[in-house]
């Protein structure tokens, strides 16, 4: 088996790991990717034998991991999120040639291959008021305006993921019923009920279209392509010029917020949270229990204020 050979096999052997751990479509694609990438920087860097490389030229690898350039309209470094997967597709790598008795030793074995991020950004969601401006905000004028308006009502009316709504069809959603079939993380599909709202400019968005059932519901207007879902990260993109638009930009706040927005407004308004685990798609109970610390907050800050032992000299 040639080199070649040998990396298509690695690779199907990933992706056959992958399918057993029902991991998602889009985190398999980003780690196929990662694999690739990996292979064209050993060429790149002359090590011909992809089998022999020692924890140096690993570490090598890190370095330049942590040196490239996002792609994304914004610029700056990969986000800690990417790096580590493109790490973590080196670790798949050696374990299936370890595995499969290709090497004798992991390289990857014994090394700190993970990048820590020392300044951990807290997200915090939108108050209902802010969810509210922002909304009412965006242009309906336009079809970009109107798609854009259906879409982030659609990830606040059900706690969506982004790539939860990109990867929406038109044939999951019940309009009659009010209600949405979502693909989840590890191919853990859930029912979501539709506010009136969004439903109401889904059905204004899609038009004609809300019969072409193995359409995409969010699509690249500019280039008519109906085959194919708007990308998460365009989504994100979106988001990002509308806050910077309406006057509402934080560095804490991405389009993920829109969904902790949804869980804290529902808690806050009586909501049990294992109602909202079961929307939001968590299999941990634990992950909900994270978006009630908005709620605890305020609670301290009411009994600071009102309780009559806080202001005892």
């Amino acid at each position: 088996m040639d080199q070649q050979e040998l990396k298509a096999y690695v690779l199907k052997l990933i992706n056959d790991e992958m399918d057993s751990s029902r991991y998602s479509k889009n985190y398999k694609a980003e780690i196929n990717r990662h694999v690739r990438q990996f292979y064209e920087w050993t060429v790149k860097a002359g090590l011909q034998d992809f089998t022999q490389l020692t924890k140096t030229e690993l570490l090598s690898y890190a370095q330049w991991v942590t040196r490239q350039e996002s792609k994304n309209a914004l610029g700056g470094k990969l986000s800690i999120s990417t790096m580590n997967n493109m790490l973590y597709a080196v670790k798949y790598i050696y374990s299936m040639l370890y595995h499969q008795g290709f090497i004798k030793e992991n390289p990857v074995h014994g090394l700190d291959y993970k990048i820590k991020n020392g300044k951990k950004t807290n997200r915090v969601p939108l108050t209902q008021q802010q969810m509210y401006d922002f909304l009412e905000a965006i242009d309906i004028s336009t079809e970009y305006g109107l798609r854009n308006r259906a879409l982030f009502e659609l990830i606040y009316s059900s706690g969506l993921r982004v790539s939860e709504a990109a990867n929406l069809k038109i044939a999951d959603i019940d309009f009659d019923r009010r209600e949405a079939i979502v693909r989840g993380k590890f191919d853990r599909d859930r029912v979501v009920p539709l506010s009136h709202m969004a439903k109401d400019f889904l059905a204004l968005y899609l038009r004609e279209r809300i019969t072409n059932v193995e359409q995409f519901v969010f699509t690249d207007i500019r280039t008519k392509a109906t085959d194919k879902p708007l990308k998460s990260m365009r989504i994100s993109r979106i988001f990002r010029e509308y806050l910077r638009k309406f006057g509402m930009d934080n560095h804490r706040i991405s389009a993920h917020s829109i969904r902790h927005s949804t869980a804290t407004h529902l808690l806050d308004n009586g909501a049990s949270i294992r109602h909202v685990q079961e929307l939001l798609g968590h299999k941990n109970i634990e992950t909900t229990v994270r978006y009630t610390h908005v709620q605890t907050e305020s609670l301290a800050k009411i009994y600071r204020k009102y309780h009559p032992r806080e202001h005892e000299l």
